[in-house]
């Protein structure tokens, strides 16, 4: 490999880097501005940036073409995170304004779920149009050690928060914690198959 080519690959590298690096950059920008403005950068940032980061990997890097499942995952995926900000942003909106009151305020507390509701669907239909099998219990392996952590962690937390000994964390929280963990689990459920 030349020189050249070299710099090009660090640069690549450094750009694929630099975009993953937006979502702990989108937690600490929700963080330190706690339901302002910026919050919903941050917000977009921590939602995104981990999409688009491994995309701009597969686009620069891959050598085989993503199976069509997998692109239509990302696809379905991609869609309904969008819809997920927009009715949060929505939702939180209306909330400031006052408008959240009586039984469509539960209409509205209940907009930002869907969509994280959707993507387990989502999920679900990936696995069944997955023909890889080695692939589906990849993906199989991953979720159950995920949902295992995250579900040993809510107890814990739980028990702790029942008595005092620990802040109370809301329960959407742990959608988010689910996910955080697929992407650490799915990399150790695929060292199996190495």
């Amino acid at each position: 490999m030349s020189t050249a080519s070299n710099g090009n690959r660090l640069l690549q590298i450094a750009l694929v880097a630099l975009i993953a690096a937006g979502a702990p950059l989108g937690l600490a920008i929700i963080q330190l501005t706690w339901w302002s403005a910026w919050s919903w950068a941050g917000v977009a940032l921590m939602s995104f940036s981990p999409m688009l980061a491994v995309w701009l990997y597969r686009r620069l890097f891959s050598t085989t073409p993503m199976r069509p499942a997998v692109e239509r995952y990302h696809r379905r995926l991609t869609a309904t995170m969008i819809v997920y900000v927009a009715a949060l942003m929505a939702a939180t909106h209306l909330y400031d304004l006052g408008l959240t009151t009586g039984p469509i305020g539960y209409l509205v507390a209940l907009a930002p779920a869907a969509p994280i509701v959707a993507i387990f669907l989502i999920i679900g239909q990936f696995l069944r149009e997955e023909t890889d099998e080695v692939m589906g219990q990849l993906i199989r392996t991953a979720l159950l050690w995920s949902g295992a952590l995250t579900l040993c962690e809510a107890t814990v937390w739980g028990f702790l928060e029942t008595f005092d000994k620990v802040p109370n964390i809301w329960m959407w929280v742990a959608p988010v914690v689910f996910f955080a963990q697929l992407g650490v689990t799915l990399p150790l459920a695929a060292r199996r198959y190495r």
